[in-house]
């Protein structure tokens, strides 16, 4: 697939991004210590403190003042969020026969999907099928399937298409 890079890179900007966020939370906390052990020691405080932790009274003075205005560090999801949250989702999915998880890829591949399939997903998916029924053995059990996935379960077997990841999707035989 040539947009494989492209979800590659969507996740690491992702992790990047998480990093940042963590970078900053962590600076803002280092701060708001800094500030509170120095009015706990009051007068002189901060001098003390530069001389203890081996930094320039203008270092302490920037923590202070960062503290005065960090505020609730900003939490986020961990990055692999949405991953886990789709292969949780596959894994509750009743099995279906290979031959049917190789025909929605191959169906989700040749089709364009884009946002506005995040509202129904699998009735879309079932509507694709509907139009190979008189070529699918087992079309329309492959169409009642997709039609009783909730949104998140068409959305997981959509991206295990997209992705090349049928070994995730559930058999039987």
């Amino acid at each position: 697939m040539t947009d494989d890079y492209r979800a590659l890179i969507a996740r690491a900007e992702q992790r990047i991004e998480h990093g940042t966020r963590e970078r900053s939370a962590g600076a803002d906390d280092r701060a708001i210590a800094i500030a509170d052990e120095v009015a706990r020691r009051g007068r002189g405080g901060a001098n003390e403190l530069a001389d203890e932790l081996g930094v320039s009274k203008a270092a302490i003075s920037q923590a202070v003042a960062r503290a005065r205005t960090a505020g609730v560090p900003h939490r986020a999801l961990p990055f692999d969020t949405l991953d886990r949250l789709l292969a949780a989702e596959l894994r509750e999915l009743p099995p279906l026969p290979a031959a049917h998880w190789q025909a929605l890829a191959w169906i989700v591949r040749a089709t364009v999907i884009d946002v506005t399939w995040i509202e129904q997903p699998g009735l879309l998916l079932a509507q694709e099928v509907e139009d190979l029924d008189d070529e699918l053995d087992g079309a329309q059990q492959l169409i009642k399937a997709c039609r009783s996935w909730s949104r998140v379960q068409a959305l997981a077997v959509i991206d295990a298409c997209l992705t090349g990841n049928l070994s995730e999707l559930p058999e039987k035989d």
